[in-house]
């Protein structure tokens, strides 16, 4: 991996090529932009280019060396990427019974931080989606970034960037990431080997949700096409609850991106679109607090028809 494979963030990769040059390693940044821009690929390659034996002269890393194959592959002894997985392993649970990152998780994580570096460098955790940390886990994580122990470092990704304390904010250096440019967006579907023009249209300048775009056949025409679209749509969602509330996530987006294409299309009234855009958006947050995703799915697939999205 290299800084080369992070498409459409120049401005993001010149700060952090300026970081690593500057060798004056804030203690705590903060990637925030839209899912699916590279926020996560750009965190894995800092990290490789600031444990990397041979950086070359761009401060890319040389993608060669044990630390940099380390955490390529997420083994690397004092590199940590902590997701709803790295929780689940954690506390050996279900990743279906993951919904937020949970004081204990921190508080764990921070004791591994504290701790000398194995291979006598940096030590660097990722969280990703620092917006699922509960309040008391946020508390824990303040508490080691108000005095970070010598030679780590923290970064956090996140797409709901407001949902964080304004005391963790304050400390965290942040590094905006744009939506992708549409041009990169369609080279990195034809790359491999797609050619769907309603995941482009759809993805908002994200590569990652224009890949699942790109697996839904007729999406999102067929979310709305007929009154039975919703139930339709509701009873195909995966029976585990995890999946159902990625899948009704995409659903809610697809949706509301095409609300936004219809509006600026002349389709729609701005008062339809406003009315049905202000429901989904209501509802992929009660899914995001536990609501029940087939209920969700239905009535936000039935906002939609309803607005004029049946074509």
């Amino acid at each position: 991996m290299n800084f080369g494979e992070i498409l459409g963030q120049d401005k993001a990769v010149r700060n952090l090529r300026a970081i690593l040059a500057s060798e004056k390693m804030p203690s705590v940044f903060l990637f925030s932009g839209p899912d699916g821009v590279g926020k996560k690929l750009a965190a894995k390659i800092f990290i490789q280019a600031v444990l990397c034996l041979a950086p070359d002269q761009n401060q890319s890393p040389c993608e060669a060396c044990p630390h940099c194959l380390a955490v390529q592959k997420e083994i690397h002894p004092d590199f940590k990427m902590v997701d709803l997985a790295y929780q689940a392993n954690l506390r050996d649970e279900e990743l279906s019974k993951q919904r937020t990152l949970r004081v204990d998780t921190i508080r764990h994580l921070r004791s591994e931080m504290s701790m000398e570096p194995m291979m006598g460098g940096w030590k660097a955790a990722v969280i990703v989606d620092a917006e699922n940390l509960e309040i008391e886990s946020s508390n824990a994580l303040l508490k080691i970034l108000e005095e970070p122990p010598r030679k780590t470092f923290w970064i956090l990704l996140s797409s709901q960037d407001q949902a964080l304390p304004k005391t963790i904010l304050s400390r965290a250096l942040k590094i905006p990431f744009a939506p992708i440019p549409k041009k990169l967006v369609a080279k990195a579907l034809a790359e491999r080997g797609i050619k769907s023009v309603p995941a482009l249209e759809l993805c908002a300048g994200s590569i990652g949700k224009a890949l699942e775009f790109s697996k839904r056949e007729n999406w999102p025409g067929v979310l709305t096409e007929n009154p039975l679209s919703a139930v339709q749509a509701c009873e195909s969602l995966p029976r585990d609850l995890p999946s159902s509330r990625r899948e009704a996530e995409l659903i809610f987006f697809s949706l509301l991106e095409n609300l936004r294409r219809f509006y600026h299309q002349g389709k729609i009234s701005f008062e339809r679109f406003e009315k049905a855009a202000r429901d989904i958006s209501w509802l992929k947050v009660a899914v995001r607090s536990n609501a029940d995703p087939r209920a969700s799915v239905l009535l936000a697939c039935l906002k939609a028809r309803e607005a004029g999205l049946k074509t």
